[in-house]
């Protein structure tokens, strides 16, 4: 019998389809309930068709995947993955494997001669004047052998020196052997920084008002530990320097800022757009993903975005920020930019 998994934070779900249609979404009057706040409230069907199964979107606001492609109408197959909103289900009817396996083993139908059956005029006597005809002699006709065409001229080859033996490896694109893209971050940052590509999976969750902010405060760690030593070396060289020191802590006080500016504006947002989190977010297993993508990575507009909502934050003391305790999950920065902070597996 066919069967839905839903992967949730508890473990996995089974739900027997044993209806011809399985209504899914938020309000409790659907056949599968899935009460997650992205999930519309009559979010998609799953029907009985001639040969299996098919889903359809029933214009939901976060869409339908069916192994990571949005589709508005698609059949199902054994172990395909379906993503709704930041649910995760996979779907399985092993009596299509069966059936498949039962067609490959029936044996073909013999086919017909090919050939013209030639009779002779004794025969067809016999056939006119009713007596029964002597069994006529088959005659396969073997198909004329192809012309042969001339052969074209063949161009010498030049000699190819043969290949150094100090010639490394070969690249395929931009990976490497193993299937993964070469991490672009510095070396010492690896461990920090989800891999390429992020074999993390959605936990189905959205991240909570705690967890994002430790991941916040992970990631302002580096500029207050900057701003301490730059302080710290300010009033060392006016205590060395006296009123001689104030050229040269200006100057340290505009590499600070470029430096604050470079780290908040630039690297951060890198960090989205390249490995789908900051080294906070990835720490506190967080990721930052488009709407209605679990799997996908933000472009540059919405990281801007982002950011824009963020400063926002800074200057009105953080209080936006408590919009994540709501029940959508969503703080300023994420209704900015249209995009979502979700939990991962690791």
């Amino acid at each position: 019998m066919a069967k839905l998994l839903v992967h949730e934070s508890a473990g996995v779900r089974e739900f027997e389809i044993v209806d011809n249609e399985v209504h899914m979404g938020r309000e409790l009057d659907n056949t599968l309930r899935l009460p997650d706040p992205s999930i519309s409230r009559h979010h998609c069907v799953v029907r009985k068709v001639a040969g299996g199964y098919e889903i359809q979107d029933l214009q939901s606001s976060n869409g339908v995947l069916v192994n990571g492609n949005r589709v508005q109408a698609s059949p199902l197959r054994d172990g395909d993955r379906i993503t709704l909103g930041q649910v995760q289900l996979t779907f399985q009817d092993p009596r299509a494997e069966n059936a498949t396996v039962a067609i490959n083993r029936e044996e073909a139908p013999a086919a017909p001669p090919l050939g013209t059956v030639r009779m002779s005029a004794a025969e067809l006597a016999a056939i006119h004047g009713g007596a029964p005809a002597p069994e006529p002699k088959v005659e396969l006709q073997e198909p004329a052998p192809p012309v042969a065409a001339a052969p074209k001229p063949v161009p010498p080859v030049p000699p190819v020196a043969p290949p150094s033996a100090a010639k490394s490896a070969p690249e395929f694109g931009h990976f490497t052997h193993a299937g993964t893209q070469p991490n672009p971050a510095p070396a010492f940052l690896h461990s920090y920084l989800p891999p390429l590509p992020d074999d993390a999976q959605p936990t189905g969750e959205r991240g909570d008002f705690f967890t994002r902010l430790v991941a916040v405060l992970i990631d302002v760690a580096p500029l207050v530990a900057l701003w301490v030593v730059i302080l710290v070396l300010q009033m060392l060289l006016a205590y060395i320097l006296g009123p001689a020191s104030c050229l040269v802590s200006a100057l340290i006080g505009l590499l600070h800022l470029v430096a604050a500016i470079g780290y908040a504006w630039f690297f951060i947002p890198w960090c989205w757009i390249t490995f789908g989190a900051s080294p906070g977010k990835k720490m506190m297993k967080l990721r930052v993903v488009p709407e209605g993508d679990p799997l996908g990575r933000i472009d540059v507009t919405t990281a801007v975005l982002r950011m824009v909502g963020h400063l926002v934050n800074g200057v009105l003391l953080g209080l936006p920020y408590l919009m994540i305790l709501g029940g959508e999950r969503k703080g300023l920065q994420d209704i900015i930019s249209k995009s979502l902070v979700i939990k991962v597996d690791r």
